[in-house]
């Protein structure tokens, strides 16, 4: 084995001790990434699988004197959809930085809109990933704030878009959360045979 093989092997085994760590943290303060950081875990997501390279999906970033603004947004969908406005500026205050991930679909013959839905959620779970690389911790959500026509009008989103999910981002305490409990190897894997 040439030390470029070890090297790879040294790699592959953080990549994957890293991944069998993740897990949702909801208890999140400051510090935020920055804007260096924001791009280069927006940056990170532009090497994602991308049938035909269409790059589908784009982010808005809403830093922490700009959650106020979000809040005020959502307060407008409380008001038409009967939600409670104190819960939805909570939500806006749960971390220092959201990252709103939207998939932005292409109009192409051969990649359907469905394949590049799946891109931006790869887009969105790598962000993720890279945010806790850069030693933040961080959740997706989704919820009724992702789906609704009248938060994608106020956030300036056109008709081929939609939101994919929310990236709540920030500093938090080491995470200690048990590995999820349920379904396990056996459950989700099988061979053709």
């Amino acid at each position: 084995m040439n030390s470029d093989s070890r090297e790879s092997s040294a790699a592959v085994g953080d990549i994957l001790g890293f991944l069998s760590q993740r897990r949702s943290q909801p208890l999140l303060s400051s510090p935020a990434p920055d804007k260096a950081e924001i791009e280069t875990i927006v940056e990170s997501a532009l090497h994602v699988p991308d049938h035909k390279r269409l790059s589908p999906w784009r982010v808005i970033a809403v830093e922490e004197g700009q959650r106020d603004k979000l809040a005020g947004l959502w307060n407008q969908f409380a008001v038409m959809e009967n939600k409670d406005e104190n819960k939805l500026k909570k939500k806006a205050a749960r971390a220092p930085l959201i990252l709103i991930c939207i998939a932005s679909i292409v109009d192409h013959p051969k990649v359907p809109e469905s394949e590049q839905v799946i891109t931006a959620g790869i887009a969105a779970y790598t962000m993720l990933m890279a945010a806790n690389g850069l030693g933040y911790q961080g959740y997706w959500r989704t919820g009724t704030l992702a789906y609704d026509r009248n938060v994608y009008s106020a956030l300036g989103l056109t008709e081929s878009e939609s939101i994919v999910g929310y990236l709540y981002l920030g500093s938090g305490v080491a995470n200690t959360r048990s590995r999820p409990e349920g379904k396990t190897l056996q459950d989700k894997l099988s061979y053709f045979v």
